[in-house]
Formats: C-alpha cells, structure tokens, sequence
C-alpha cells in the first residue's frame, strides 16, 4: 500500500464514525469526495491486509456516500 493509500485509508478510519468528514477531503487530498469514496473502495477491493471489519465499515460508508452524492 503507497502512502497516500495509507492517508486515505486512516482519514475514513478517523472520520467513519462521524459521517465521512467530506468537508475536510478536498483541502486534505484535493480531490472531491465523489472521487475518494471511489478510490477507497477500490482500495479495500485490492489490499487484503485490511481488517475485515474495517473494511465492511468503510465500503458501506463509501456506498452510502457515492448513493446520496448521485441523488444531488
């Protein structure tokens, strides 16, 4: 895993617990949320050493994200 995939990967960690933290996304990697849930769910596809826990909690955010933002 690359570092920046560890930053992201520890940023929805941090942030899960309290809904996704979207309004810190862009000035912390400065891409739009759409973009990130997208690469971090194809993170948690590739990397297998992601707790299976973690990684179930973070692909329902990242869909439950990526549904609401296709709605707006």
């Amino acid at each position: 895993m690359t570092e920046d995939e560890l930053a992201m990967l520890d940023f929805a960690v941090k942030w899960a617990p309290f809904g996704g933290g979207d309004e810190h996304i862009l000035p912390e990697f400065g891409v739009f949320p759409t973009v990130f849930y997208r690469q971090l769910q194809r993170l948690l596809t590739r990397h297998h050493g992601v707790n299976d826990s973690v990684r179930r909690r973070l692909d329902e955010l990242c869909a439950l994200k990526l549904a609401a933002m296709c709605q707006d």
